[in-house]
């Protein structure tokens, strides 16, 4: 009885340590951990970009907000300036990631209004929809409406994003008349 008590306490140690070792994305819900400051939202790997960080996120947030009507709440969002935050983290070659509606990190590439505003979509997304329809939901919508909100300004994406972004224009042109949230939700 002792050795199992011992392994499932074990385990119940271990198994959080090793996701946190293991799966880098994860690493969003404990930041501080990893070598980033913290105040309220916004992190960052170094103090004196936080001014800079937080006023990206707002701009974002805010264009978000009277372009297409999106009403986010404030996610944690990791700014990396390096690229050892960003290995970190686990963004790899992204620009950013959205982790559910536990967090946002963003590469140092991705420190531009339409990055940060492409995963403040994800986020909303999520949010809106639960954290799964990042994963399960049709990309045509997921990736096509964050590429379109997000105003982003290349003229054409890899395939199959710039796909993505011209069906969901079209889709979105179509069903302009019913709110946002409500017509995507009818796909979701």
């Amino acid at each position: 009885m002792k050795y199992i008590k011992l392994v499932l306490v074990s385990q119940l140690v271990l198994l959080p340590a090793a996701v946190l070792a293991l799966y880098k994305p994860v690493r969003i819900l404990f930041p501080e951990i990893f070598g980033v400051i913290c105040e309220q939202n916004v992190c960052v790997d170094g103090s004196t970009l936080r001014e800079t960080a937080v006023a990206l996120f707002d701009t974002a947030k805010e264009s978000l907000r009277t372009r297409h009507g999106l009403i986010i709440a404030s996610p944690k969002i990791i700014f990396c300036s390096t690229e050892k935050c960003q290995s970190t983290f686990g963004l790899g070659n992204k620009a950013g990631f959205t982790f559910g509606t536990f967090g946002i990190a963003i590469a140092p590439r991705g420190w531009k209004e339409y990055y940060v505003a492409h995963e403040l979509v994800h986020y909303w997304q999520a949010e809106n929809f639960g954290s799964m329809v990042l994963i399960k939901g049709e990309s045509w919508l997921i990736e096509g409406m964050a590429y379109a909100l997000s105003n982003d300004p290349r003229n054409e994406l890899h395939e199959p994003f710039e796909g993505y972004r011209q069906r969901f224009s079209e889709w979105h042109r179509l069903n302009k008349v019913i709110p946002l949230r409500e017509s995507v939700g009818t796909i979701l």
